[in-house]
């Protein structure tokens, strides 16, 4: 490995939710960019061109799995990643259009396998997937009509003790990230494994909502 990637490693377990029994946890190892590399720092994922649309993004192979009960060493594959993003899931309870917007989430996810940013963008949709979670159940009590900001419905619903008070700060650090992701001053790029967690932490709060 050259000297300029440093290396960090991060725990995940892999999890299949068809067979959750079997999840193994694996070490995760980054080879990360240096400051330096302009070439890099500047674009962080691939050019499109008509022969490599359908090849994994290069970005995608800095990630190698080091096995925590044999350890094997080997690269993280797109199945890997994928049997992260297949594992949370909204409950039935939750109203059909939400569920539509957080697979759309679970779809983009899928792909950033093939272009990196889709991770970044996924992860975006999953906070508006949480928004559109908060109206949805402020129309169902109803809520008054002149709460319309995301801010006013949150604080609504701890009124109301759909959301317990203790979870505020998680729902306004949400409201924030969104916010954020809906004005950005440059293209942000945020790696897998976060946007993972991401996603399990969304399907949670958003259940709750419904529960």
């Amino acid at each position: 490995m050259p000297e300029r990637y440093p290396t960090i490693r991060t725990v995940l377990t892999l999890r299949d939710r068809k067979r959750e029994s079997e999840a193994q946890p694996f070490t995760i190892t980054i080879n990360v960019m240096a400051e330096g590399d302009q070439n890099q720092a500047t674009r962080r994922f691939k050019s499109l061109t008509t022969s490599n649309w359908l090849e994994p993004d290069p970005v995608s192979s800095i990630f190698v799995k080091l096995s925590q009960t044999d350890g094997s060493i080997g690269p993280v594959s797109g199945e890997d990643w994928l049997k992260q993003f297949l594992f949370p899931v909204l409950n039935e309870s939750v109203p059909e259009e939400i569920r539509v917007l957080f697979e759309v989430a679970r779809g983009a996810l899928a792909y950033g396998y093939f272009f990196y940013p889709l991770y970044t963008l996924a992860g975006e949709q999953l906070y508006r997937v949480a928004e559109a979670a908060i109206s949805a159940k402020c129309a169902m009590l109803p809520a008054p009509k002149k709460l319309w900001t995301f801010k006013h419905k949150i604080d609504f619903l701890v009124e109301r003790n759909v959301i317990p008070s203790d979870e505020l700060s998680t729902w306004n650090a949400i409201r924030k990230l969104r916010n954020m992701a809906s004005h950005p001053e440059r293209q942000s790029i945020r790696p897998p494994g976060e946007i993972a967690m991401t996603m399990e932490r969304i399907a949670e709060k958003v259940n709750s909502l419904f529960g």
